[in-house]
């Protein structure tokens, strides 16, 4: 929690501006962290593509990001269509 009570922080117009910095510098680094995570997927989607794999990989990863709930409904849908027979 931040501590809006330190007498040495400064206010403007009520706001606590020490506070403000905090949290800015806290989204800047988590930002910088997302781009380079952003970064090493596209590194590894390219990977999977040198390797043959991206139409098969992209659906299977899109079956596994799904809730439960959805997968089963999908599931459901291919049985009863009998797309796998």
């Amino acid at each position: 929690m931040i501590d809006s009570m330190n007498p040495t922080d400064k206010k403007t117009d009520g706001i606590n501006t020490s506070d403000m910095m905090k949290l800015l510098d806290r989204i800047e680094v988590l930002e910088e962290e997302k781009a380079a995570i952003a970064s090493d997927i596209k590194d590894v989607w390219a990977e999977a593509k040198g390797m043959g794999f991206t139409k098969e990989l992209r659906k299977a990863y899109a079956i596994r990001k799904m809730k439960p709930d959805e997968r089963q409904v999908l599931g459901v849908y291919v049985q009863a269509l009998g797309l796998f027979d």
